[in-house]
């Protein structure tokens, strides 16, 4: 094989390596939450193994970024989410009002740009049980406690970044001389 087929296929090896590290990533991160949910009676692990393939790269660094990201913006969004719920109730509009008071204050305030999606997703999360129940506060257990899973599912993605970037560092170090 020549130097310039060897050059021309490395961008695709390394991509379908990046991918299967990434899948692996993945896999130990949401069986981590599966496996903390199940130790909770109750707790639907569903928001932590989505937030385990969000905040889940090959990067160490761009894990802590989306990390961040995520929880700032987490925040934000059950903060109005339930203030919403409180103030306006538990009504169809009150989460679209809510959701886009959110864009507005992740996009101006928390300077997280690429996450500003997550604010009003989790306005949604928290909001809705509390439409679907039809009450202010019934709801608010079922959405604290899918605030709480998405936390931890991004925490997990960040320790198995953090694992596997320890790993590599192990396996690429050299050994040192005996003298």
């Amino acid at each position: 094989m020549s130097t310039a087929s060897t050059i021309g296929a490395w961008p695709t090896k390394f991509m379908r390596i990046a991918g299967l590290e990434l899948s692996i990533r993945i896999v130990i991160g949401a069986a981590i939450v599966w496996v903390l949910a199940e130790r909770f009676a109750r707790h639907d692990p569903v928001w932590g193994m989505v937030s385990v393939v969000i905040v889940s790269d090959t990067e160490l660094n761009a894990s802590l970024t989306a990390f961040r990201g995520r929880v700032i913006n987490t925040l934000i969004g059950c903060a109005i989410g339930l203030l919403a719920l409180y103030v306006m109730g538990p009504e169809s509009w009150s989460i679209l009002f809510a959701m886009s008071v959110a864009v507005l204050a992740s996009n101006n305030f928390a300077l997280t740009v690429p996450a500003w999606r997550i604010a009003p997703v989790t306005v949604a999360i928290v909001m809705v049980p509390g439409l679907v129940l039809g009450s202010r506060t019934a709801g608010i257990p079922i959405a604290l406690a899918r605030t709480a899973w998405v936390l931890v599912g991004s925490a997990v993605a960040v320790v198995v970044s953090f694992l596997f970037a320890l790993f590599k560092s192990l396996i690429h170090r050299t050994p040192q001389a005996v003298a």
